[in-house]
């Protein structure tokens, strides 16, 4: 174990130029990466490797250990070495997603490339790009990624958010914590549901 916060703090929006919005999910922040052939995940302010599954059982994330248990050496041989796929752990937030993922647990919202002091570089939002970490270029099945709720070349005010938050929400038919909005693979996010009630966004 490893005593390091591995993914960035991710900023709150003002207003954006060209943008990709996705589903912003309230869920746990987990980076699974493939270093020297072996595979470490990372949550809260420590790193794991996968060796250490047993003994760092109480410390893991709701679910996170059978599911390790279940994937965890299958993700291991399908990531390149060096390779970071990064995305949120469903199951630990207020909002319940009931059967929105149906039995995926882990959603990505990022790529990344990880170095010998285990920081991360090349770090990429764009979906398209999340194939890369993985030896076939294929995502495994128990993975998914996070909605893509729009897409749009203009640049969208807080009013604008406003209104597509609340079209969205009418679309998915269940709560929804806020949207990232990626502008030139640069993230911010909008939240408007805040510990479990809805809230103005402010920045």
């Amino acid at each position: 174990m490893i005593k390091k916060t591995i993914y960035p703090k991710t900023q709150r929006t003002t207003g954006l130029n060209k943008i990709i919005i996705t589903e912003k999910i309230d869920g746990s922040n987990l980076t699974f990466f493939k270093y020297k052939d072996e595979l470490y995940f990372a949550q809260r302010n420590f790193i794991f490797k996968l060796s250490e599954l047993e003994e760092m059982k109480q410390k893991l994330y709701k679910g996170l250990y059978d599911w390790l248990v279940e994937h965890g050496k299958d993700l291991e041989e399908r990531l390149n070495n060096n390779s970071v796929i990064c995305g949120e752990w469903i199951g630990m937030g207020r909002i319940k997603y009931g059967h929105a993922f149906d039995d995926i647990k882990f959603l990505m919202f990022a790529k990344a490339n990880v170095n010998d002091k285990f920081d991360l570089f090349n770090i990429y939002y764009y979906q398209e790009f999340f194939i890369y970490p993985f030896v076939d270029n294929n995502i495994p099945d128990y993975i998914s990624k996070v909605p893509v709720a729009y897409t749009t070349e203009k640049q969208p005010e807080i009013e604008a958010l406003n209104i597509l938050y609340t079209d969205y929400q009418n679309e998915v038919g269940r709560n929804v914590e806020g949207f990232i909005i990626n502008s030139g693979n640069s993230v911010s996010k909008y939240v408007r549901l805040k510990d479990g009630k809805l809230t103005e966004h402010h920045a």
